[in-house]
């Protein structure tokens, strides 16, 4: 009996002490690092929220060199989109085509042409995906270390903000916040991509021409690469960047998987350990409510519900913390989702059931087949519209 117990409590205790660790120890950044650093930001469709993003960029205590903006071509919404909204910016917008090839990722080939454009007068740079507002501080936080040659990459994770969303919207959300509290060594080698800060030395061994070459993604691609080459890798808790929902349930159903489907294909041990402790959960409440005497089910489901009200309580805590607080209702689906945690665990184990062949990824307009880390092929396009 207890051979099924223990098991299942035991990662809900390690995901809640991380989220209170989290909470505990997050401290804005106190060093700022004068520099010039340019901003690369790939980006395709009518993106609606491209004023706030550039808004965010103007509010930053340290202001960019430039921002580089990479799009597909002239025919993608985003090209028109970034040069409309150019002007309003306090430093140079520069918009390049990248075109498109059919073995790699259209990210991937965005960010290609732009870090072309980084030269010998930019101190670091900083990658950036477009779904992200960032406080004030972010590019401190971000290009400081590089810039003061401490590390050589800076990283940090989306902050999913609840508003407007359903119950698998806060699902989704709930799954996601778990890794940006996930306390793991740069020896693991993951980086977000919505903000990679890299050091003039990080640029010049990475090689990212060469690197994201054949690949479908660029920030587990530029990780598992920093990990090889010794690079000096931070994951910053300050560069925890809030991000609005995105499309409607279906749309962050899709993200989601998504960013399993990846996680299988590059990193396949990370998520084999995630499928695991998410089929765990779910067995473990099963076997506790068909199986385990009455006293202690309910011992084992009360601690697991408390494991999850408290993660919301301290993931609701680290979002005030960096400025992106939760509603009352927000927060009251949040312990929902944390009381009952076959939910989240269960979307998991079901989205892992669906791509046990996770050959073909849909990444905005483009379809590939993928059958490894830098096997990739576009199989199919269409318009981008998003």
């Amino acid at each position: 009996m207890m051979g099924i117990v223990l098991p299942a409590l035991l990662p809900a205790l390690l995901f809640v002490g991380q989220a209170l660790w989290r909470w505990r120890r997050l401290r804005l950044p106190a060093v700022r690092a004068e520099g010039r650093v340019t901003l690369i930001l790939p980006v395709t469709g009518p993106q609606p929220g491209l004023e706030e993003l550039l808004d965010c960029l103007a509010a930053q205590s340290l202001q960019p060199r430039r921002l580089v903006v990479a799009v597909e071509s002239e025919l993608d919404p985003a090209h028109a989109r970034i040069t409309a909204l150019a002007p309003r910016c306090p430093f140079p917008v520069q918009v390049v085509l990248a075109g498109h090839v059919p073995w790699r990722g259209q990210k991937n080939t965005n960010l290609i042409k732009a870090i072309a454009l980084v030269d010998e007068e930019d101190d670091a740079a900083v990658l950036l995906d477009a779904d992200i507002r960032p406080q004030p501080w972010w590019l401190s936080a971000a290009a400081s270390p590089a810039i003061l040659g401490t590390h050589d990459i800076v990283t940090g994770f989306r902050w999913q903000s609840l508003e407007g969303r359903g119950l698998i919207g806060h699902l989704v959300a709930w799954i996601d916040r778990m890794g940006a509290v996930l306390i793991l060594p740069p020896r693991f080698g993951l980086v977000w991509g919505g903000t990679v800060g890299l050091s003039r030395r990080a640029i010049a061994a990475l090689d990212l021409p060469r690197l994201l070459d054949r690949a479908l993604v660029d920030d587990l691609t530029i990780g598992q690469a920093a990990r090889r080459r010794g690079l000096r890798v931070l994951p910053r808790g300050a560069i925890t960047v809030p991000t609005p929902k995105d499309g409607d349930t279906a749309a962050q159903l899709r993200f989601m998987r998504r960013q399993l489907q990846v996680v299988r294909i590059c990193q396949p041990g990370f998520w084999a350990v995630l499928m695991g402790i998410s089929h765990l959960s779910v067995f473990g409440w099963l076997y506790a409510l068909s199986q385990v005497p009455a006293p202690w089910a309910l011992l084992l489901l009360g601690a697991l519900s408390l494991c999850g009200v408290t993660r919301a309580v301290a993931h609701s805590g680290l979002g005030a913390r960096i400025g992106a607080r939760d509603s009352g209702r927000a927060m009251a689906m949040q312990m929902l989702a944390g009381a009952v945690p076959l939910l989240a665990d269960g979307l998991i184990a079901l989205l892992g059931w669906s791509m046990l062949r996770p050959r073909l990824v849909r990444w905005r307009h483009v379809e590939y087949r993928v059958d490894g880390p830098e096997a990739v092929r576009v199989v199919a396009r269409f318009p981008p519209l998003g």
